[in-house]
């Protein structure tokens, strides 16, 4: 299965005063070609105009009240896309680089306020490539399929570093330090690495010692590294329950605990019920 069939392309005409609300199974990404209105997410209402990106997850409900008739690229990305088809390789798990993008950006949406800020040369990289992306999603050639896959994984990477852009803007601007902010995106883009997580290896990689930068992490964040990168793996594990047909033990391989015990030990501790209970529930 090409990864491109589990992404589901389509322009849509929005010409109702009032698009009902609705939510959608994953997340969804949706693009103003033109038009101008109002888009609700979650209660939370926001002017919108041609250029604009939004981001929506399976916990947003949203809906459009139109005020010059619409036209939409949605890239819709399915339940599918998330199974072991996607992700096996000599009858491993296997993280790619596709999915551990559509992760950072699913576990920090939160940092983006209706639609996604951009300057005048990023919107015209995106309204290129949104463009481009509705040329190629009816042409049946091997090509077309390809193109389609690496405008998407190029708008996913584009969209993760305004994201991360986002975050250092506030975190500037509450006057923050932004080796907070160095330090958890550092974790997150190498979770799977865990001999870059080591306390040693981060507080080489920050010119820091092993203790003096555990100790200002836990002064700012009220958590340990350890803490830290142990909540954030679970909230990954939490992801690939609810999301992904991969086994508790192919998610424990995955995640680097020591098996499926172990996971859900630690699971449990955090959630209140093991990792299976939580999968059935």
């Amino acid at each position: 299965m090409k990864l491109f069939q589990d992404i589901e392309i389509s322009l849509r005409r929005i010409q109702s005063s009032v698009f009902p609300p609705h939510k959608h199974h994953y997340f969804e990404l949706l693009y103003i070609i033109d038009g101008a209105g109002f888009h609700t997410i979650n209660n939370n209402q926001y002017p919108y105009k041609k250029g604009n990106l939004f981001l929506l997850t399976p916990y947003d409900t949203h809906s459009f009240q139109v005020v010059d008739e619409t036209a939409c690229c949605f890239i819709d990305f399915t339940k599918g896309l998330f199974s072991k088809k996607h992700r096996m390789q000599a009858d491993r798990a296997e993280i790619s680089e596709f999915f551990v993008r559509m992760e950072y950006i699913f576990h920090n949406h939160q940092n983006l306020k209706g639609y996604i800020n951009m300057n005048s040369q990023e919107e015209q990289l995106t309204n290129s490539l949104m463009m481009q992306l509705l040329n190629e999603k009816d042409r049946p050639d091997t090509y077309s399929s390809i193109i389609t896959q690496n405008i998407v994984f190029l708008l996913l990477n584009f969209i993760a570093r305004l994201i991360q852009e986002n975050i250092a803007v506030e975190l500037k601007n509450e006057g923050a330090k932004n080796i907070i902010h160095d330090i958890t995106t550092y974790i997150q883009q190498h979770i799977y690495q865990k001999e870059l997580l080591r306390i040693e290896d981060l507080a080489k990689h920050f010119h820091k010692t092993p203790d003096h930068l555990n100790r200002y992490f836990k002064r700012q964040t009220g958590l340990t590294l350890k803490t830290y990168i142990t909540k954030y793996k679970l909230n990954l594990v939490e992801t690939r329950l609810r999301y992904s047909d991969l086994t508790i033990s192919e998610i424990a391989d995955e995640m680097g605990f020591t098996d499926e015990s172990h996971l859900n030990k630690v699971f449990k501790s955090a959630f209140g019920q093991t990792a299976k209970a939580y999968r059935k529930t």
